[in-house]
């Protein structure tokens, strides 16, 4: 048996264009447009800094040339002392560079987490049916982290690389034209083979983050189930199975990265052979007699080289880092362009409702697989309604459809006659409360929890409701009380506690329509008892759904629809469905033979 669910590798295939980077580039800049000021700052004093090396580069030539060679100490003590000044001011300029790049960085890189976390939380629920919980945060962490290192490592190299190139560019065509041509054809040669290996590895790059995801997800389940993997003996094919996750994530990874690694020596090769060049033509042309080039010029020129060279031959260095990131970026804007759950265009806002409820010749396709076929109810203001069957009949997509959380294929579902695709999706699920049957917590506060029903509850309304809710004796017995922090899903608590807590919740958003699913399956005997008072109180003067596991719990619905292979196929009360001894009276003497 596997433990953990599996994902076929090619389920939904990546949108992404891998030849589409310079839009990626586009868009990553956008963000960047909001922090333009701080740039221009960069730029200013990525000049100032690029000057004071040109300048300070061709008065080393002059003093090799003009001093030391005519054995003038005093001017070469009072030159280097001013050259000195000039590199204590252009190190502190490029400090604040820095650290003005390093914040756009971090908040370039807030508002990409931001715009993902926001369009994540208004996704429908189809995105997460089909998609890896690893996976989705392998984009919201580790992408986002590595488009911030680009930003952080890259762009600064990148962008004050740039200015350098051409200020040592000018300042070395100015020195000597023919050294300058010299240097010219070395960079064209690193250009092309940058470009070329570029095209291999970005793909290369792409596969590393999506097999990095697959990893996570493994992480996450093997994390969240580990009591479930030892208590079934599985350790050992869990291990082996995230070892051949790690196993393929490792060689992407490392076909990724040694892939670009090339660039970085194939650079320092030609730059090399470019200084013996310039070495060999300038020492040519000083033994020919010519006055065009001296010892100092040379000195100036190879300086300029290297200053030439060097944020080339950084960015190369870094272009894995390039090509990872470009490869997360087209992740994370993948996420962002996910198209969010919203409004039909004639929604209108309802803030009440009679709790009047019917579901007309609905009929529900999931991934092509037929749910739901023409089923048909009606509950009325007040009413309990049971929904009972075998697992998969359908019965949960049912109470999904009424706060549309999935597009119907044909029917309609209607609350007090209104459609429901025609309420604003924020004022139909106020009006409707789902209990679920495993109940989350967040990490915070009973008292904040409880709140989730109602931002704007009392504190004094949020212990009312967990009176109704039963829970308020042993939330009192806790430590902290209300104010105790739950962690992990409240595992301090046992299950029936963490439903009882779900259930206050209920009580606080004081919804008409209510939906009870499966509330008790997860509860044992001793605590149901107080679960169901709960229930029962909840569920007086509302209109309730009630998706049962044990069939004694609903004995007094005023009906029963009972679900087989996505259709409707008894209903009534409990006692016209036991006459009829079909389905249902079935069920229910098999669950209590069983039970006595």
């Amino acid at each position: 048996m596997d433990m953990h669910r599996r994902v076929p590798r090619n389920i939904h295939p990546e949108k992404v264009q891998l030849n589409n980077w310079k839009d990626t580039v586009k868009r990553v800049w956008n963000y960047l447009d909001a922090r333009k000021i701080k740039l221009f700052i960069v730029f200013l004093l990525t000049i100032v800094t690029t000057a004071v090396t040109i300048v300070g580069n061709r008065i080393n030539g002059l003093v090799i040339d003009d001093y030391i060679s005519k054995n003038q100490l005093h001017a070469l003590l009072v030159i280097c002392s001013i050259m000195a000044v000039m590199y204590v001011v252009s190190s502190f300029f490029t400090y604040f560079q820095n650290s003005i790049i390093i914040k756009v960085a971090q908040d370039t890189s807030a508002r990409i987490r931001h715009d993902v976390f926001t369009n994540l939380q208004r996704l429908p629920m189809k995105y997460f049916d089909t998609h890896d919980n690893g996976d989705v945060m392998s984009r919201l962490t580790n992408d986002v982290d590595n488009i911030n290192t680009a930003l952080m490592q890259t762009f600064v190299q990148l962008f004050t690389g740039i200015i350098s190139v051409i200020g040592m560019g000018m300042a070395m065509l100015i020195l000597s034209p023919l050294l300058t041509g010299i240097t010219l054809l070395s960079s064209v040669a690193t250009y092309f083979f940058s470009k070329a290996i570029s095209k291999i590895t970005q793909k290369a790059f792409m596969t590393q983050q999506r097999d990095l995801g697959s990893l996570n997800t493994q992480i996450e389940e093997s994390v969240s189930g580990k009591q479930l993997v030892q208590l079934f003996d599985h350790t050992e094919s869990t291990m082996s199975e995230f070892d051949r996750t790690n196993g393929e994530y490792t060689k992407a990874a490392f076909k990724a990265q040694s892939l670009s690694s090339i660039i970085g020596p194939f650079n320092n090769m030609t730059n090399n052979v470019a200084y013996l060049l310039i070495t060999m033509a300038g020492a040519i042309s000083i033994l020919s007699g010519s006055k065009a080039i001296t010892v100092g010029t040379i000195f100036t020129f190879l300086i300029y080289l290297r200053n030439f060279t060097g944020p080339i031959n950084n960015v190369l260095n870094l272009i894995n880092t390039l090509q990872l990131s470009l490869a997360s970026a087209e992740r994370v804007f993948e996420l962002i362009d996910e198209e969010p759950e919203q409004d039909n265009s004639d929604a209108v806002a309802v803030k009440q409702t009679a709790g009047n409820v019917q579901f007309d010749h609905v009929t529900f396709a999931y991934d092509k697989k037929t749910i739901l076929k023409d089923i048909n109810l009606t509950a009325k203001q007040g009413e309990v309604v049971a929904l009972v069957g075998p697992t998969g009949a359908g019965k949960t997509t049912i109470m999904n459809l009424l706060t549309n959380l999935y597009p119907l294929k044909k029917g309609r579902v209607l609350l007090d006659g209104r459609d429901v695709t025609a309420i604003h999706m924020y004022d139909l699920r106020r009006l409707v409360t789902v209990v679920q049957q495993e109940s989350f917590l967040f990490t915070m506060s009973i008292r904040e929890n409880i709140r989730l029903g109602r931002p704007s509850a009392t504190d004094n309304e949020v212990e009312e409701a967990a009176k109704q809710a039963n829970a308020d004796t042993f939330i009192n017995q806790l430590p902290d009380g209300y104010d105790t922090i739950l962690t992990e899903n409240a595992r301090s608590l046992s299950q029936g506690q963490r439903q009882l807590l779900s259930i206050a919740r209920a009580f606080v958003t004081g919804a008409p329509v209510l939906v009870l699913d499966e509330a008790t399956a997860s509860i044992d005997s001793n605590t149901e008892a107080d679960v169901q008072l709960a229930m029962t109180a909840l569920m007086r003067n509302k209109t309730s759904f009630v998706i049962a596991h044990r069939l004694s719990t609903i004995q007094r619905a005023d009906q029963i629809l009972v679900i087989n292979d996505g259709k409707i196929i008894e209903q009534g009360t409990h006692q016209s469905l036991l006459a009829k001894h079909g389905f249902y009276s079935e069920l229910y003497n098999s669950q209590f033979d069983i039970t006595n």
